[in-house]
């Protein structure tokens, strides 16, 4: 609980501080800018979530567990791995700004430049808060969030008293809070450098990254359509003002799938030591004891955020945004049950990660991408931000349901081979020997 508690404390200062920026974004520039904003935003979160795949999400597996006694050392190589990463990214994201900017759209290509010089900062620091949930120190990575908060808040501030607040200045302002709480954790985190070359460590873990990353990739590739398309689709049927409107609408729910997040990203090298612990099936109990009861603290948080979201839809928005966006504020009620869905998916794949199945969520997100694709590219058509509202949650209701189907076919599977190899060579149906005691003759011969 304690380390939960600080782990929600990080996510809640970083969303604290995205927040405030995405709203004051909203309120004081065009619905146009900030449909910009929100395309060029999900295009960074497909570079993030690869980024997520090969590197952070190895980490919270093997940290904890295979590189636990050389931590530091093996969190050093990890970074040479982000900077060969956030370059690759880097060169992406402008030469994806150069060809909008042969198409004519110039407001979003000037944008993905300066989150092209942002990206290596901001990657960086996701990098790091990960690190202190590999290290269950969440209160470092809450620390960073205060500081972090500080910073983003005082540069939007400047920005907007000097009339400077923009899509492209808000992405300068987050990477340069990002660099400064990045440093600050690599020293708290005593990162020692590691050397690249005749490294058994680095070749190590670049084959560990490999083996566990090419599933995670896809994956967390898969996991971004459901996501973030719409915030794609809808400026092509609607044009960047419905993109707007639908980030505008999302700015409310991401506090909380921000916090089942953090908690997600500290439940993984928990259930990794769960899974370590104790002999083998006493790893198990204790592994699916904590699997069933995380579904309680994941799930009671957005069942009570919902309610306070369906009631108050209306007033929140018209406050928040004064008085814009407005048209759609009752699709609150149906968006706000997303982070009730997803509390459970989290819990659902994060154990399948910690038992290194990563291959078994494959088809779940793979099914709920094909049905995004296809049925929610059509709900957007018809019926716009509304359509998109009804595709998002839907296809966070298949990937729930599929993540635990999957999840009770593995353990059940589990089993049946424990049960397998505790049973002796030799056994007469309804009948149970010790395996040191010899097969009595009568028994012998009605085998026989």
């Amino acid at each position: 609980m304690t380390k939960g508690f600080w782990a929600i404390s990080d996510q809640g200062l970083f969303a604290t501080s995205n927040f405030a920026l995405n709203v004051l974004l909203a309120r004081w520039i065009s619905p146009y800018d900030y449909g910009a904003f929100s395309v060029a935003f999900a295009i960074f979160t497909l570079v993030g979530v690869i980024h997520t795949a090969t590197l952070t999400e190895p980490m919270l597996v093997f940290g904890p567990g295979k590189y636990k006694d050389r931590f530091s050392e093996y969190l050093g190589t990890v970074i040479h791995g982000h900077l060969g990463f956030a370059a690759l990214g880097g060169l992406l994201l402008l030469l994806t700004s150069l060809g909008l900017a042969l198409f004519g759209l110039n407001s979003l290509s000037v944008t993905l430049v300066a989150l092209a010089f942002a990206e290596p900062f901001i990657l960086l620091l996701w990098l790091m808060r990960r690190a202190c949930y590999a290290r269950l120190e969440p209160h470092l990575a809450a620390s960073g969030g205060a500081l972090y908060m500080v910073l983003m808040l005082a540069g939007a501030y400047v920005l907007y008293r000097g009339e400077w607040l923009s899509a492209s200045s808000a992405f300068g302002v987050m990477g340069f809070s990002s660099l400064v709480v990045s440093v600050w954790l690599i020293i708290r985190l005593r990162v020692k450098r590691s050397p690249l070359r005749r490294s058994e460590l680095a070749r190590d873990s670049l084959d560990s990254h490999w083996r566990y990353g090419r599933w995670s990739v896809a994956n967390e590739g898969l996991n971004w359509v459901p996501m973030n398309i719409y915030f794609v689709l809808l400026p092509i049927f609607g044009g960047l003002e419905a993109g707007a409107s639908f980030k505008a609408l999302m700015n409310l729910i991401m506090p909380m799938l921000q916090a089942i997040w953090a908690l997600a990203i500290l439940l993984l090298p928990v259930l990794v030591r769960a899974r370590d612990e104790g002999d083998t099936s006493g790893g198990r109990t204790r592994f699916g004891t904590r699997v069933r009861l995380a579904l309680v603290p994941f799930a009671l948080g957005p069942i009570l955020y919902w309610l306070v979201l369906g009631l108050f839809h209306q007033q929140l928005v018209d406050w928040l945004y004064g008085g814009q966006y407005t048209e759609h504020a009752a699709l609150l009620w149906l968006l706000g049950l997303s982070p009730i869905v997803a509390a459970v998916k989290q819990v659902m794949g994060q154990s399948l990660k910690a038992l290194q199945r990563p291959d078994q969520l494959f088809w779940a997100f793979a099914f709920s991408a094909v049905l995004t694709l296809t049925l929610g590219t059509g709900f957007v058509y018809l019926w716009g931000v509304v359509g998109a509202g009804i595709g998002f949650l839907g296809s966070q209701a298949v990937t729930a349901v599929l993540a635990l189907f999957f999840y009770r076919r593995l353990r059940s599977s589990q089993h049946q081979t424990a049960s397998a190899r505790r049973q002796p060579r030799w056994s007469v149906p309804g009948r149970r020997y010790p395996a040191t005691t010899e097969l009595p003759r009568e028994e012998s011969n009605e085998l026989a």
